[in-house]
C-alpha cells in the first residue's frame, strides 16, 4: 500500500490530527545552516510563497528552505528525472497555488514525481490537507515523505540536486530535548502574518 492511499483512507479518521502522523521510508537527516546559506544557495520560503524550477544545474541555488514553521504547511514536487521542483508554503491550498503546480506538473514529460507534505501542530484542522489530497489524487501523485502535526516548531529544507529534505539545524548544533517546542498559538501565528 502506498502512502497516499493511506493517507487518504486515514485522513477522514476520527482523532486525525491529534498526534504526529508520520509517514516516510527513511528518517530525515540533519543539515546546518550555515551549508545551506553558503553561496547564497538557498531560498527562503515565507507563507504564501510557491517557487518552481526546471531542472537543475551547479549554479542554481540548491536548496529551497521554511524555517520556523508551525501551523503551516511545506509541499515540495520533485521530478527525480529532471531535478525539476515546485514548492510552496501556505495554510491551505488556495486554487491560485494549485494552478502552478498544476501548471508545473503539465510542464514535465514522463516526470518520476515525489511529493512531501511538512507541517501543523496537533490538535489543528485537518482540513487544509482535504484540497492537497484532493490535487494528489487528481494528479495521481506518489508521496515519498509526510510528516504532519505534532507540538515542535520545523526548520526543512530540499536540496533540488538530491530530492532529499533535511532538518535544519539553525545554530549548527543538533537540538536538546524540548528544545523544539513551540508554545505559539494558532492566534499569535495568524497575529505574526499580519505583523
Amino acid at each position: 500500500m502506498t502512502f497516499e492511499s493511506i493517507f487518504f483512507s486515514e485522513l477522514h479518521t476520527s482523532g486525525f490530527g491529534s498526534q504526529p502522523y508520520l509517514k516516510t521510508f527513511k528518517k530525515r537527516p540533519h543539515v546546518s545552516k550555515s551549508k545551506i546559506d553558503a553561496y547564497s544557495n538557498c531560498v527562503y520560503l515565507k507563507v504564501g510563497d510557491f517557487f518552481s524550477k526546471a531542472g537543475y544545474s551547479d549554479t542554481d541555488s540548491r536548496y529551497i528552505s521554511a524555517t520556523s514553521m508551525t501551523y503551516d504547511i511545506f509541499m515540495s514536487i520533485y521530478d527525480v528525472n529532471t531535478q525539476s521542483v515546485a514548492a510552496a508554503r501556505f495554510l491551505e491550498l488556495t486554487s491560485d497555488l494549485n494552478t502552478k503546480f498544476g501548471k508545473f506538473i503539465k510542464s514535465l514529460r514522463r516526470p518520476n514525481l515525489e511529493v512531501r507534505l511538512i507541517g501543523m501542530q496537533d490538535a489543528e484542522s485537518a482540513l487544509p490537507l482535504y484540497g492537497v489530497a484532493d490535487m494528489i489524487a487528481q494528479n495521481r501523485l506518489s508521496v515519498y515523505e509526510i510528516d504532519l502535526f505534532g507540538k515542535n516548531i520545523r526548520h526543512i529544507a530540499f536540496d533540488i540536486s538530491s530530492g532529499m529534505s533535511y532538518n535544519v539545524l539553525m545554530e549548527d548544533k543538533i537540538y536538546k530535548p524540548g528544545e523544539l517546542a513551540s508554545k505559539m498559538t494558532y492566534e499569535q501565528f495568524e497575529k505574526s502574518l499580519r505583523g
